[in-house]
């Protein structure tokens, strides 16, 4: 049982340490299902967690019970940890996944610059999405002379959460307001 503990303990351990510095070829391998068991999703981050927290308790039980008594508090709190695990902290990051996907909803918004945008630095803009004022970093799309206060500039781009913007033409500002009036 001391073996099958330990070597749960020290698999949980160099995975995790393996999964942080290898996160990104997980990412492109696509190592991820939804396949669940007892309701807990078969993931990588909920594996780990089960498997290093079986191990440890495993390993601190066999010193107080019978080894074949162990294995009962160690696949509980194994569950119980890759579950509050899984709850609260992997659908929180998610969560934030999802809401970059809807900064991408951003693009080709119409956005007022509140911090000038220096020559080839950031500033800052302002804008409106479904009906919340927003603020965000900004760059110029093409380095220019920079951009000034109370500009008037469309979001072209955004990586880094950091929004690429141009300045709004004559043209596509007298458009654009049109476009208001209509939905007015």
């Amino acid at each position: 049982m001391i073996t099958m503990y330990s070597v749960c303990l020290l698999i949980g351990i160099f995975y995790s340490v393996a999964s942080f510095i290898l996160n990104d070829l997980f990412t492109a391998l696509h190592f991820d299902t939804d396949f669940d068991i007892f309701s807990l999703p078969l993931k990588p981050f909920t594996i780990m967690t089960f498997v290093t927290v079986f191990g440890a308790t495993g390993l601190i039980t066999l010193q107080f019970i019978p080894p074949i008594f162990t294995l009962v508090p160690a696949i509980f709190l194994g569950y119980v940890f890759a579950r509050l695990l899984y709850n609260f902290v992997y659908l929180k990051l998610k969560s934030y996944e999802t809401e970059t996907s809807k900064e991408r909803d951003a693009l080709s918004l119409e956005a007022e610059v509140v911090e000038k945008i220096l020559p080839g630095s950031f500033g800052k803009i302002s804008y409106i999405m479904d009906g919340n004022t927003l603020s965000a970093p900004a760059k110029e799309q093409v380095s220019g002379n920079g951009i000034a206060k109370g500009t008037k500039v469309t979001i072209v781009d955004m990586k880094d959460n950091v929004c690429y913007v141009e300045k709004v033409s004559a043209h596509q500002s007298i458009k654009q307001q049109g476009n208001e009036n209509i939905v007015r």
